[in-house]
């Protein structure tokens, strides 16, 4: 009777520990949002970007995706001359 208690009482706390370790305000972080669709979001998500760093987002982008472009090129004429396809 003593283990089974014992095992109980084990499952219990193991089973609460990951439950109490999120609980909100325990660490000290602020809480985060979940959307309706469970993305969590970080606090303040919605605060708008400067016009600067917007700016150098999208130039940012812009630049990934001509390298993107470029490394695409280069295979398909690299690989043309390997493989004809399946």
């Amino acid at each position: 009777m003593r283990r089974i208690l014992a095992a109980t009482a084990l499952l219990t706390t193991l089973c609460a520990a990951p439950a109490l370790a999120q609980a909100p305000g325990r660490s000290g972080a602020p809480p985060r949002n979940v959307t309706a669709t469970g993305v969590t979001k970080p606090p303040g998500g919605g605060a708008p970007m400067a016009p600067a760093a917007q700016a150098e987002m999208v130039k940012a982008q812009r630049a990934a995706a001509d390298r993107d472009k470029a490394w695409d090129s280069k295979m398909r004429t690299t690989m043309g001359s390997i493989c004809k396809g399946c």
